[in-house]
């Protein structure tokens, strides 16, 4: 039971320590859930450690020694535990199902580890779990352990590489270089155009009076000073104010509390094409289109398209269309990149179909397999992932060979030399070799106790 409760406990533990973009995500849903303001998630990963650290004290203690806590309570608390774990996830991978496929990618991309704890656990215990005659045991048990040394061999963890490291993935700035200045703000584009990245993206609304602006969220409330400047508007649809009205807003200072982001307007798209022209990147946006009702519900896609092509940059572009919209941004963007966007819940389309029906660009979401991402490369596309903010992530991505991801974190995998633990299958095997010597020389010295 101490065991079963300790691994779980460390899975929880391993999952949000490397989840960091969805922790904030969490706490304000849990806060929103609950009416409290509290950071909900360092009381969990608390709880978390506490149950790991019991449950490694009773596996190395005696059971019956204080330390260990009486059975009754410890029992408790692992069934709580373990409900709470199944229920938090389930709950977490209906909501966000690509969290599912990040969990299977962290096991793999770091199985190194877990592989090695498996066999140096099972060398020292299975001597004593099989109950079987001793010339059975001698023969069957060091056989055993040497076939589930060779699994790994040929099945490898995912920071391993056979061939030739592939090039890195290009980097495009999710609402701009993000996690160092406002998001979707003429500041933030500018600041990851000067770090040299490959192209930018941005969330686009569309005002009253049909000034297209950068802004993702429905509202203003996050993101400026509304509450402000217009305090019975706060919850008001950002596409019910003018232009004149936006201009007034501070859409920097929100931003770490800082100061020197004060007084950041809300920029148009006019202002931030033109960064994308002067620095030759490339562009892709998320339109939010108006609701019913609203003067230019009906034209914002035109209106975007519009603004691109008098800006220069349509070749740069990459436009996400469906398919019964395909005829009309080619007969007004001609030179448009189209790109077919893929996410959480779809099942992908076949590259046969997409590149049939004009696409060249796929922007997916992560947890598009590698299989499928090579299937889509060889057939011409150039394969996108978002968001991606985790070095491992990342690294796991340039291993398979992604042409590029769109990141709150571009300065940082910028700075990335290599993927992350990453070494050539001529080093692992010498390395997973030792580690099964190890593991052999651990069960001869059982066999001896």
């Amino acid at each position: 039971m101490a065991l079963a409760i300790l691994i779980h406990a460390l899975v929880f533990l391993s999952f949000w320590l490397t989840n960091l973009p969805y922790q904030t995500s969490l706490n304000n849903f849990l806060i929103g859930a609950t009416g409290l303001r509290a950071n909900f998630l360092l009381i969990i990963m608390v709880f978390a450690g506490l149950v790991a650290m019991w449950s490694a004290a009773r596996l190395a203690l005696r059971r019956d020694t204080c330390w260990a806590g009486p059975a009754w309570l410890y029992l408790a608390v692992g069934v709580f535990f373990l409900v709470f774990f199944y229920g938090s996830f389930a709950v977490l991978f209906l909501k966000n199902p690509v969290q599912l496929y990040r969990l299977g990618q962290l096991f793999q991309y770091f199985r190194l580890f877990v592989d090695a704890g498996i066999m140096l656990f099972l060398a020292w215990n299975l001597r004593r779990w099989v109950k079987v005659d001793g010339a059975v045991k001698r023969a069957i048990l060091p056989a055993g352990l040497l076939i589930l040394w060779l699994i790994p061999v040929f099945w490898t963890p995912g920071n391993i590489y056979r061939f030739a490291l592939p090039e890195k993935p290009r980097l495009i700035a999710h609402r701009g270089a993000s996690a160092l200045e406002p998001e979707n703000t003429l500041k933030s584009m500018q600041t990851a155009a000067n770090l040299g990245i490959y192209g930018l993206e941005t969330d686009i609304s569309v005002s009253v009076d049909g000034v297209l602006f950068l802004m993702h969220d429905s509202n203003l409330a996050r993101t400026t000073n509304v509450a402000q400047v217009f305090p019975g508007r706060v919850d008001d649809s950002a596409e019910t104010f003018t232009w004149d009205e936006l201009s007034h807003l501070d859409a920097g200072s929100w931003f770490d509390g800082r100061a020197v982001s004060s007084g950041e307007p809300i920029p148009a798209l006019e202002a931030v094409l033109q960064v994308v022209e002067e620095n030759d990147l490339h562009f892709i946006y998320d339109l939010r289109i108006p609701s019913a009702g609203h003067p230019y519900s009906d034209r914002a896609p035109d209106l975007c398209l519009e603004e691109i092509r008098a800006a220069g940059v349509a070749d740069h572009t990459w436009v996400l269309a469906e398919p019964d919209a395909i005829a009309r941004i080619q007969s007004s963007l001609p030179n448009a990149i189209l790109a077919a966007g893929i996410g959480y819940t779809e099942i992908p389309p076949s590259p046969e179909s997409l590149v049939a029906d004009g696409y060249r660009v796929i922007n997916g979401v992560y947890g598009l397999s590698d299989r499928r991402i090579h299937a889509y490369q060889n057939a011409g596309l150039w394969v996108n992932l978002w968001v991606v903010d985790e070095p491992w992530q990342y690294s796991r991505l340039w291993l398979a060979g992604a042409d590029s991801v769109t990141s709150s974190n571009v300065q940082g995998f910028l700075a990335l030399p290599r993927p992350v633990l990453a070494m050539p299958y001529g080093t692992y095997l010498p390395i997973w070799g030792f580690l099964g010597a190890i593991a052999a020389a651990v069960y001869w010295w059982t066999t001896r106790r």
